[in-house]
């Protein structure tokens, strides 16, 4: 679609938008004309300057190949600092859906969500649940209590395959987690059909590793965004972080989350006994993550550690040797120090104790973050 070299003058319909008491509010402004079929605007998104323009060829074909989706009755674009953002779904100005627009999607930051449609036809049904479940919404309103410095984008992407969550800075400096559809549908697949023998329950197995890869991805954006330094490896630092929100939901439902996470060494675990002596290429050790029986030790210490009492099954089943067990205090200790030194500044507690009520209702045990 082509746009001609026409000034702001030739807009053929505006809306005033303001931002006010936190939400967003419309004030309709005079049409100056309609926008005719195939017309377009485009707005730059560096210099502001607005265009119009006129589509060429067979424009139906062209909104395929961009990816171009359907606004519903209207929509509403505005400036804020730098940059821009656009509100679909509004009936015309003065219609009903003028009148209260804040009821409408919003996406204004500071995080960013965004669900990109798989290429992979077999994957379309990930996608379609996620969005309907409104999951990255779940998961922005789990991070609302953080003052980020900048903006962080969370997207749902199809991955060529590879199941996979990380976190990087896209070409334009963008902090971004990508959370690929393949990681989803891999969890999925291989949730238990009923409760394990260890009492993990499928919705908690579900919740459990969804959520500490979540908040494993977020601890990486976290040490950037803050710059936070780390000393040793991050993937393990990104693991503590993880393992400690979910913690901090307190009582019975940080114990069922915990088991939950774990359930992703679910093949570790059922050798653990049968296989005690482990036996894998040297190379296996050059990894920047922890070996899965790493990963899963060092989960179930700062768990023991955070509450004795609520996590004494993994030492009297035999899961956490009782000569790591005796250090798991100091581990949990040295992580709360670290987690109030470097990451609470910049939390909202008050809002992070509605959260994690709103969330889960903790039983028993409820401490926010840093407390």
């Amino acid at each position: 679609m082509t746009m001609a070299g026409n000034k702001q003058s030739n807009i053929l319909a505006a809306l005033t938008v303001a931002l006010a008491a936190g939400a967003l509010t419309v004030t309709p402004v005079r049409a100056q004309g309609a926008l005719g079929n195939n017309d377009s605007i485009f707005i730059d998104g560096k210099t502001f300057e607005i265009r119009s323009g006129k589509g060429q060829g067979d424009v139906s074909g062209q909104i395929r190949a961009l990816g171009a989706r359907e606004l519903g009755g209207g929509a509403i674009i505005f400036r804020s600092g730098d940059k821009l953002y656009i509100v679909g779904g509004f009936g015309p100005p003065g219609g009903p859906q003028a009148a209260a627009p804040q009821t409408a999607p919003q996406d204004v930051g500071p995080i960013h969500i965004a669900y990109e449609e798989p290429k992979d036809a077999g994957l379309k049904e990930i996608y379609e649940t996620l969005k309907e479940r409104h999951g990255l919404e779940t998961f922005r309103e789990l991070l609302s209590p953080f003052r980020l410095p900048e903006d962080l984008y969370i997207k749902a992407v199809g991955c060529d395959g590879v199941p996979n969550a990380y976190f990087f800075r896209e070409k334009n400096d963008e902090a971004t987690i990508r959370i690929c559809y393949e990681y989803l549908k891999e969890v999925r697949d291989k949730l238990p059909k009923e409760a394990t023998k260890d009492g993990i329950e499928p919705r908690d197995a579900m919740l459990g590793q969804l959520l500490f890869a979540l908040m494993h991805e977020f601890g990486h954006a976290a040490f950037d965004l803050y710059q936070i330094p780390v000393f040793g490896r991050q993937e393990d630092a990104a693991d503590q972080f993880a393992t400690y929100i979910m913690l901090q939901f307190g009582g019975e439902k940080a114990h069922r989350l915990i088991k939950g996470a774990a359930y992703s060494y679910n093949g570790f675990i059922q050798d653990l006994k049968d296989k005690p002596k482990v036996t894998v290429p040297l190379a296996a050790f050059s990894s920047d993550h922890g070996a899965p029986e790493q990963r899963f030790y060092n989960l179930v210490c700062i768990a023991y550690g955070y509450d004795p009492q609520i996590f004494s099954g993994v030492v009297e089943k035999g899961y956490l040797p009782e000569h790591r067990a005796k250090v798991c205090k100091y581990e949990y200790g040295n992580l709360r120090y670290a987690f109030r030194k470097m990451i609470a500044p910049n939390i909202d507690m008050a809002k992070a104790r509605e959260v994690i009520d709103k969330s889960f209702r903790p039983e028993g045990n409820e401490r926010a973050p840093g407390q």
